[in-house]
């Protein structure tokens, strides 16, 4: 028995069926575009913020280290920063350098990697390595300072003299005790940098102490000296005055205070004194050994200690 249709042969139903697959396939298509194009800006935007905090955390790493060379580190001057950036990860660079008589000695890099996840890894490309008493950085003596009142173990006035008068020198003098910005002036108008004491030095240099009686080493060690790196101070920037390098010092102070750490104890410590009798305990001089020789003698003087010495 032949089949029968509900409609009629004429009926345009089939149309219809096609009309409607068609809808249905615009319809998965659009939603398909829609979710993939959300799916887009939704990985963009994520890229971008985490971008974003990335390269503050890049800024912030260069910032810290900028800002803890305006602060520490004897006659040693932040370079700027350079950074190279990646999609999902990028790198920043660090510099400074020491300035010994006109010659420009690279002495700090450091790297860090960060990606966008947060994570970071920090590389210090400067070389560092102590033989007996002496620590050296990039292969350049790294000059220190003695605590005021305090027995010293070591001293290269003696081998400063040794030197050929037109080498190139950096030496750090220590006083008997601290005197005030405007005494170091009148003694030490070259003097570059100038170092402040830090009253804990006291506590850590006995804290040391005890922690190393009774053993045996192949050189006799001074507890009571700092590396210059470690010590606390500013530059006497150049065609200023002492008092104008001191009320730059504490203005970055001021405005770094929430950001550095010991920046509010030691502007504190400083608010107490004006400018020109902030009390100083070393200051940092450079040139020929035949033009800061005469320096080492002067009355405040207790130790000399030589850092980069360059042979021309």
């Amino acid at each position: 028995m032949k089949d029968e249709s509900m409609f009629e042969p004429d009926d345009d139903f089939s149309d219809l069926v096609r009309k409607a697959k068609r809808k249905s396939i615009k319809r998965s298509v659009i939603i398909s575009l829609l979710v993939t194009l959300t799916v887009l800006i939704l990985l963009w935007a994520l890229l971008y913020i985490g971008q974003y905090f990335m390269y503050e955390r890049m800024l912030k790493d260069t910032d810290e280290t900028n800002d803890y060379y305006q602060m520490y580190g004897a006659n040693v001057h932040s370079n700027g920063a350079t950074f190279d950036y990646f999609f999902v990860a990028g790198r920043s660079h660090a510099y400074a350098y020491k300035e010994v008589n006109g010659h420009l000695i690279n002495w700090d890099s450091r790297s860090t990697f960060h990606t966008i996840l947060g994570t970071k890894a920090v590389l210090n490309t400067s070389s560092f390595i102590g033989v007996d008493e002496s620590s050296y950085k990039n292969d350049y003596k790294m000059v220190k300072f003695h605590l005021p009142n305090e027995e010293a173990v070591y001293d290269d006035l003696s081998y400063l003299r040794t030197l050929p008068e037109f080498y190139s020198v950096e030496i750090g003098l220590s006083f008997h005790e601290e005197i005030p910005i405007s005494e170091v002036v009148k003694a030490f108008p070259t003097a570059s940098w100038v170092w402040l004491l830090q009253d804990d030095l006291y506590e850590e240099a006995s804290s040391f102490k005890d922690m190393n009686q009774g053993v045996s080493l192949s050189f006799k060690q001074d507890f009571s000296e700092i590396d210059g790196d470690e010590a606390l101070g500013f530059s006497i920037e150049q065609n200023a005055s002492f008092e104008e390098s001191a009320k730059q010092y504490t203005t970055f102070l001021q405005e770094r205070s929430d950001h550095v750490s010991d920046a509010k104890e030691v502007l504190k410590t400083l608010e107490q004194y004006d400018l020109d009798q902030i009390p100083v305990a070393g200051v940092i001089l450079t040139g020929t050994v035949e033009e800061v020789l005469p320096y080492t003698t002067k009355e405040p003087v207790s130790v000399v200690r030589t850092g980069v010495v360059i042979p021309y």
